[in-house]
């Protein structure tokens, strides 16, 4: 059974990853909240995926850099996990 360590530096550098991931993400959920009448009012529209692709495309990349670079998972490791989720 693989037992890997990590290391106290690669600890709280994923934790700091984490914690951004967390806030684009939480950013986005406050984007996409429904336009209240005043927001309509004053010309706001909802998000099209161009404007969301972007908050999206850095959380999965965050997320590649903690378990590649941070947990040492392998390219490999990482590709079956994604591929265990579809």
């Amino acid at each position: 059974m693989d037992q890997r360590v990590i290391s106290h530096e690669n600890f709280k550098d994923a934790l700091k990853l984490l914690a951004e991931a967390s806030a684009v993400a939480f950013s986005l959920k406050n984007d996409l909240s429904p336009l209240t009448p005043e927001d309509i009012q004053m010309g706001a529209a909802p998000l099209d995926q161009g404007q969301i692709q972007p908050s999206l495309d850095e959380i999965i990349t965050m997320l590649t850099q903690l378990a590649l670079n941070k947990l040492q998972a392998s390219n490999l490791e990482w590709y079956a996990a994604n591929d265990s989720m579809q």
